[in-house]
C-alpha cells in the first residue's frame, strides 16, 4: 500500500515527536510530508502513536492512501529524496 502523510503541528515538542514517528514508518519529501509503502496494520500502529503525541485542538495530520495505479501517475520534478534508488549500474556476483 501507498501512502502520503502530511502534517501541521503547532508545538516544536510536539513537532519533534510527531517527526520521530512518522519518520519509523515513512521517508520525507519535505520538512512534513512523507510517503511511505508500509501495509496497513503498520500504518494503524503508527496512528495510534501520533494520537498521543499531537494536541486535536491544535495540530492536524493527513493520511492519504493512494492506490498503486494513483501511485504510478505521480511526477517528481527537482531533486531526488533520499528513498529512491539511482539508476546506478548493478553487478550481481
Amino acid at each position: 500500500m501507498n501512502w502520503l502523510i502530511l502534517y501541521d503541528i503547532r508545538d516544536a515538542r510536539r513537532l519533534r515527536r510527531v517527526e520521530k514517528i512518522v519518520s519509523s514508518y515513512a521517508w520525507r519529501v519535505q520538512k512534513s510530508v512523507f510517503e511511505s509503502d508500509a501495509p496497513q496494520k503498520t500504518i494503524e500502529i503508527m496512528k495510534y502513536r501520533l494520537g498521543y503525541a499531537i494536541d486535536e485542538n491544535e495540530d492536524f495530520i493527513l493520511i492519504f492512501n493512494i492506490c498503486e495505479k494513483d501511485w504510478q501517475k505521480k511526477e517528481k520534478y527537482g531533486i531526488s529524496c533520499e528513498h529512491e534508488i539511482i539508476n546506478d549500474m548493478f553487478y550481481i556476483l
